[in-house]
């Protein structure tokens, strides 16, 4: 496409119009815990200025070429207190804050987050629910695809490749998402499909994860149905730094013999590595990955490999323009359902050497100007290119290739107690494949949200974002969706909150156009699907019960209308059509707290999940009813021992029809998987380290987590990492 080049060089081009001020101030800081332990991954920014920093594994940071004048530093970290402290900056002067203490809590409210509003705020000041993830946990966790991590979020369960968040999805391989997946704040779903790729972005560019659950489409547009994770990547650190992690695991072999299909052991291992620096105005950050995974089912091995790159530029304290890419190149073998359950690792003897190759890679650039203390520009784009072959549906195979291109402006000011964030999006699709033929669509948007103070209690939002959409050979359509919200501050330890929003999704090229075989299965076109509609409705109440204790509940509706599922014809083929009007309603209730003076730090959290097609009134297929998460850390000394527990409720429906072509498909079990973790850190030749030993369901608990899909088996693994 010729347009995502032009805009890029545009945005480039418009930086240089700039003037470029050489300062010679600069900050620098130590911060530890109570204990007097350096925090490493500390967020330090400069308000009113697009300077920060994040502190190294000693716990020190600086901030250079900062104007003189008066500022206020903002510093904050997931699992502390946040802080805000007043700075005086002298020309010439090197200022020195020395020691500065954060207080450890359980508490997420003082987390700062972007994805709610599109601008920092603090988590308690927004009207939904939102759960965190950070760098930390998904170092500890031995992730090697985002999706391991985001299955012990509350009230989120992954199914296959698609994403559930409090029952909005249930299955549809390969095809949409009600999900949308942001990096830094803009889409990255595939053009043909629109649906989660959770291996694009490497595990080792991610500063923290934050999820939003509940419709977001009056910011974010369509996909935004079910909630937004928005992938936060790691800052360019102004001292030179890197990160190295290899790791090596084995699978256990399964309890029956008539499970074993191979005489060897089967091992998953990898390596990565990142680093990067800032020399004067610019930065860069370099890294690469490669994964290497037998898997534990017959013909499911995958072999992966990335690399990437991210430039930055400060033209000033005000502005800065960054520049980032990634390329993954992957080759699987396809496991789509077992032979039967006498035979649960191994598929159909017709699937046995079914491969896919997939090569992506995106080119990001984001240029923020800081217009005043209280407004500032921001434009994004993001080019994400897509290419598939199989050998699945005969000698030739499926092969696709596509490309999305997402753009943005964004301005956010703040005029006495209300801030508002406006901005135009406009989103270009295109795909070329044997599977749906050569297609395009695009999406033009604009939108609008203020958010007023009217005390130091209240907190009231209203959003609008107007979308038009058109997909070649078929009519144009567009969507106006509203939203509000509120939150009350009932006590300095109570905050309650309500939030309303309509959101849509807009059917993907491939749920309207393919037309394919694959594994018994026939799929065929419908050029009448329709846009997915539905109404959002949440109400919650955040309660810190002490100092080391916190308590959230909160309550959801959602009401789907024009509901896309894949459906079984009366001939035996599939197509996704608009079926059901269908509720989804529940509870979620989270705890976290401290015991004995924090040696032990747990979590618990319980979602249930009411999702009934209105029609019918049956259950919706593959949403789970009930979800329980329980994640505890150990401190004894220097070594961390984390043990997680998490229950999923077998699903009550499934698509029946499926028995038609997969035995034993009415097979499936409540999921029970406990997983345990041991870290120690130390120190070699003054290069920081830590060894990592897990034990993946540790009890071999043995579940289907799709239909004939065994899930995995017990797992070790041991990685080591070395980092600055």
């Amino acid at each position: 496409m010729k347009y995502h080049s032009s805009s890029f060089i545009l945005i480039f081009y418009m930086c240089l119009l700039f003037p470029i001020s050489g300062f010679s101030q600069s900050i620098s800081g130590h911060i530890v815990n109570e204990a007097g332990e350096a925090l490493a991954g500390v967020s330090i920014s400069v308000e009113g200025t697009v300077l920060g920093a994040a502190t190294d594994l000693a716990g020190n940071f600086n901030i250079q070429r900062i104007p003189p004048g008066s500022f206020t530093l903002k510093i904050h970290m997931l699992g502390y207190g946040s802080k805000e402290q007043l700075i005086q900056v002298k020309a010439g002067e090197i200022l020195d804050l020395g020691t500065i203490v954060l207080t450890e809590t359980p508490v997420t409210g003082e987390a700062i987050v972007v994805t709610a509003a599109k601008y920092e705020q603090k988590i308690r000041d927004i009207s939904s629910s939102m759960s965190l993830i950070n760098q930390r946990e998904l170092r500890l966790r031995n992730i090697v695809t985002l999706d391991q991590a985001l299955a012990y979020v509350p009230g989120v369960n992954i199914n296959g490749s698609q994403m559930n968040i409090r029952g909005s999805s249930g299955y549809s391989r390969g095809v949409g998402s009600r999900v949308l997946f942001l990096m830094d704040g803009i889409p990255i779903l595939t053009g043909d499909t629109r649906e989660i790729n959770f291996d694009v972005i490497p595990t080792y560019l991610i500063s923290r994860v934050e999820i939003l659950k509940g419709a977001g489409s009056a910011l974010y547009g369509s996909s935004a149905l079910g909630g937004v994770v928005n992938i936060i990547t790691h800052d360019i650190e102004q001292s030179p730094f890197y990160y190295a992690r290899i790791y090596a695991g084995m699978y256990s072999e399964p309890s029956y013999n008539r499970w074993r299909w191979s005489e060897e052991r089967l091992y998953n291992r990898g390596v990565s590595a990142f680093g990067g620096r800032k020399l004067g105005k610019l930065g860069f950050q370099l890294g690469g990955s490669y994964a290497l995974d037998d898997g534990y089912r017959q013909n499911d091995r995958r072999e992966r490999y990335s690399f990437s790159t991210k430039f930055s530029w400060f033209v000033s304290p005000y502005q800065e323009l960054l520049i980032s890419a990634n390329y993954m190149n992957q080759d699987r073998q396809n496991f789509l359902y077992w032979k039967d359950l006498d035979h649960a690792l191994q598929p159909p003897d017709d699937q046995l050497g079914d491969k896919v190759r997939s090569t992506r890679y995106y080119i990001s650039s984001r240029y923020r100007h800081v217009l005043g203390r209280k407004n500032f520009l921001t434009v994004r784009l993001l080019w994400f290119w897509n290419r598939f072959r199989d050998n699945i549906s005969g000698a030739t195979g499926n092969k696709a290739t596509s490309g999305n291109l997402s753009s943005e402006i964004q301005y956010s000011m703040q005029l006495g107690q209300t801030i508002f964030t406006t901005g135009i999006e406009g989103i270009f699709n295109s795909a070329e494949s044997n599977i749906f033929g050569e297609h395009s669509g695009q999406n033009y948007a604009g939108y609008c949200q203020a958010e007023f103070s009217p005390t130091n209690r209240w907190k009231i939002i209203a959003g609008i974002r107007g979308d038009y959409f058109d997909v070649d050979s078929l009519d144009s359509d567009y969507r106006i969706n509203p939203k509000a919200g509120l939150t009350y501050s009932v006590t300095s330890r109570t905050t309650f909150r309500s939030s309303f929003g309509l959101g849509f999704r807009a059917p993907s090229l491939a749920e309207i156009f393919t037309s394919t075989v694959a594994s018994g299965f026939q799929v065929i076109p419908n050029t009448g699907l329709k846009p997915e509609r539905n109404s959002s409705l949440e109400a919650g109440l955040n309660h810190q019960i002490s100092k080391n204790f916190s308590l959230d509940g909160s309550y959801f509706y959602n009401y789907f209308n024009d509901l896309i599922e894949g459906e079984f014809l009366q001939s035996g083929e599939v197509q996704f059509q608009n079926i059901t009007r269908a509720a989804v309603q529940g509870t979620e209730l989270v705890l976290t707290g401290r015991f004995f003076a924090g040696f032990m730090t747990s979590g618990l959290s319980y979602t249930y999940v009411d999702a009934r097609d209105l029609d019918s009134h049956n259950f919706l297929r593959f949403r789970p009813r009930h979800l329980f998460y329980w994640n505890n850390q150990f401190s004894p000394g220097d070594v961390l021992v984390f043990l997680d527990y998490r229950f999923v409720k077998k699903y009550d429906r499934i698509d029946e029809k499926f028995a038609v072509i997969i035995p034993d498909a009415d097979e499936r079990v409540d999921a029970h998987i406990v997983d345990i973790r041991i870290a120690y850190p130390l120190q070699i030749s003054g290069i920081p380290l830590r060894f990592n030993f897990e034990i993946s369901n540790l009890f071999q608990y043995y579940h289907v987590d799709l239909v004939g899909s065994l899930a995995p088996l017990r797992q070790y693994t041991f990685s080591m990492e070395a980092g600055l």
